[in-house]
């Protein structure tokens, strides 16, 4: 091993920990909120193909539709956004899709940050996926869906969809939450370990299955797309319609692991991985534990570096003083800035520390 590469290695090089999960041994992490050029990153590919029903419109996928919108978000909202085109009415519905190059993806932490639209007639998706050809007798499946037409004022609890299929049949929740999944960037995200799936949003559990867990290894799919069912989506829409990420972060086994790990017992040789609790946004940090700037060509692990998070503003620290006021509203970590008797105010915590920019009257942290 050259000193380069283990000086690379010298963070995070035995793993990353998940309470209540376990330790695993690979990371990827994707910043949208500060990453231009979606085209020319080699850990994802963009869909262009067509997707074809005879019972329904036919869909076509395009890297036109999958757009970088860095911080400050001259286009709209920051992040990566996925674009369902306005449909006017023949042809094909222009919809947006994009899958990580490496497909050996197996039991882990998985999570995305979505703002979806409120243009209603669409679904927004991000799962997990067995590679290769599928038939419903092998589907192996992880789903978050979001469907728009279901994101009105009309109801104080919003649905969304959590979807198993585990190569002898799918099934479906709906579990309710507290928001407008269009009302800002929240974090979708499921643990997998052998025999069950957990589903949490915003850091809280809200679905656990033991039935139909998938068990072979797969890849990371985000798309946004409509075609017209009116069981499903109740589409297309009439006008453009947009699905914004944040960010991806993935932490897992893989099938064809590399071995990395010199010392276990080293200083920061494990990282612990930090919940999400409550909404992103661009002013809100957020941390994470690679090199989220690395743009690799070969589809592979990105490079685990020292952590560090990330705002509009750039890097901030991480580890301020136990018990220290926040100068600026925002969090440290959720062992960092206190906000009690800050100048903001307390905050939902029970600990004092900032998980949230505003206290919710159904979470409370």
């Amino acid at each position: 091993m050259s000193p380069k590469w283990s000086s690379l290695l010298s963070k995070c090089e035995c793993g990353y920990s998940v309470q209540g999960q376990g330790t695993y041994t690979n990371a990827f992490e994707a910043d949208f909120f500060h990453q231009d050029g979606i085209a020319n990153d080699g850990n994802w590919d963009v869909s262009g193909y067509p997707q074809l029903y005879k019972d329904s419109i036919s869909m076509q996928y395009s890297l036109d539709n999958v757009i970088s919108n860095p911080v400050p978000g001259s286009l709209g909202d920051p992040g990566l956004q996925l674009f369902v085109r306005g449909y006017t009415g023949s042809g094909a519905v222009r919809t947006a899709e994009l899958a990580t190059k490496r497909v050996d993806m197996h039991y882990g932490s998985y999570r995305a940050a979505i703002k979806s639209t409120a243009v209603s007639g669409t679904c927004g998706a991000m799962f997990w996926m067995r590679d290769g050809a599928q038939d419903d007798n092998n589907k192996q499946e992880i789903d978050f869906e979001i469907l728009s037409y279901e994101d009105t004022d009309a109801s104080p609890q919003r649905k969304i969809h959590t979807v198993l299929h585990g190569g002898s049949g799918g099934g479906e929740n709906v579990p309710n939450v507290p928001f407008r999944p269009s009302d800002g960037y929240h974090e979708y995200r499921f643990d997998w370990s052998p025999g069950k799936v957990s589903f949490y949003v915003d850091g809280q559990l809200v679905q656990e299955r033991t039935d139909l867990v998938p068990t072979v290894p797969g890849r990371i799919i985000l798309n946004h797309w409509s075609h017209g069912q009116y069981y499903w989506e109740k589409g297309p829409p009439e006008k453009d319609a947009v699905m914004t990420v944040a960010y991806v972060k993935a932490y897992f086994n893989t099938t064809t692991p590399a071995p990395r790990c010199i010392d276990p017992g080293a200083k920061d040789a494990i990282c612990e991985v930090p919940d999400q609790l409550g909404p992103v946004s661009p002013q809100t940090p957020t941390t994470f534990l690679t090199d989220v700037n690395l743009i690799s060509g070969n589809g592979g692990s990105v490079n685990p570096v020292n952590p560090t998070t990330t705002s509009a503003a750039g890097p901030v620290s991480t580890n301020p003083a136990p018990g220290k006021i926040s100068p600026d509203n925002k969090c440290g970590g959720n062992e960092g800035f206190t906000c009690l008797n800050g100048p903001a105010g307390d905050c939902c915590s029970g600990s004092g520390y900032w998980y949230v920019r505003k206290c919710s009257p159904v979470f409370q942290y």
